[in-house]
């Protein structure tokens, strides 16, 4: 048996994977070894604790996996929560690499809560534009769409109708702001929960932030990947990029990008990969 996890910094799914190709999941909080001082404590999910104990092979895609250093904080977490088999630790963007192309290459892209960018080979990434966080980077991400929002409102640059829709919605101070993104060291996924609001707002508004964000995104993080590997295909994953997806074609559109498969989580296609290295 086979234990998948695709983990960002909110909610983890876990998904049991059986030889006869039977699946089980389960969903905790996430699990970001570079920003949590602390990996959660699960230790009380008694079924998820079994399946850890049993799993002949754990492949563990989590935010925040930079380095050996945060490799190894996941890997001796689950051990002491009684893991005895192989493990194997990758970052969200392997994930997303392999769920869009398998064993292919292509140009892939995050667009969630933060955002990042990569050129897979079909095994491993080999160039990628790193992220640097969401104060100065994650550009086309929920956090920089929630930055826009908070910005252009506290700044009165909303047009008054929005504003209406947006105080309607959310009664908050900027010392609230403040204190949630400079005091609490939650500041990426506070600023992010804005960006939902956007669905609900007026139309033409929308579209001048989504068309904002989406193109510096294109112009700094996905551009200097597409000019180089021009004839490779351009995938995305996230719930940004799932959707607004009308909005972000539009605005590959006009850099002349064409986007190949945009899913909102990689955990289905990473099911279907993993059974067939495994299984098949």
């Amino acid at each position: 048996m086979i234990l998948l996890v695709d983990s960002g910094s909110s909610k983890a799914d876990w998904v049991e994977i059986l030889p006869d190709g039977h699946t089980n999941m389960y969903t905790t909080q996430g699990i970001n070894p570079s920003t949590q001082d602390q990996l959660p404590d699960i230790s009380k999910e008694q079924t998820l604790i079994s399946i850890i104990t049993k799993a002949d092979k754990i492949y563990f895609y989590a935010a925040g996996v930079i380095h050996d250093e945060s490799r190894d904080r996941i890997i001796n977490w689950l051990q002491t929560l009684g893991a005895q088999g192989k493990i194997f630790v990758e970052s969200d963007m392997v994930a997303a690499a392999r769920a869009c192309c398998g064993n292919n290459w292509g140009i892939v892209s995050i667009l969630g809560t933060g955002s990042n960018s990569c050129v897979f080979d079909g095994n491993s990434i080999v160039d990628n534009i790193p992220s640097l966080g969401y104060i100065l980077g994650d550009e086309g991400s929920g956090s920089h769409i929630g930055k826009e929002i908070l910005r252009s409102y506290f700044c009165r640059k909303m047009p008054k109708q929005v504003a209406d829709s947006f105080e309607s919605n959310f009664q908050i101070t900027r010392l609230e702001v403040i204190e949630q993104v400079y005091r609490k060291n939650k500041g990426s996924g506070y600023i992010a929960s804005f960006a939902k609001w956007l669905e609900q707002a007026d139309e033409s508004w929308k579209k001048e932030v989504l068309n904002h964000v989406f193109s510096q995104f294109i112009l700094y993080r996905l551009l200097p990947l597409s000019n180089q590997y021009k004839a490779l295909p351009v995938h995305f994953v996230g719930s940004i990029a799932y959707n607004y997806k009308s909005y972000l074609t539009e605005s590959l559109k006009d850099f002349g990008i064409f986007a190949d498969k945009i899913i909102q989580k990689p955990i289905f296609a990473l099911i279907d990969f993993h059974f067939k290295q495994n299984y098949q």
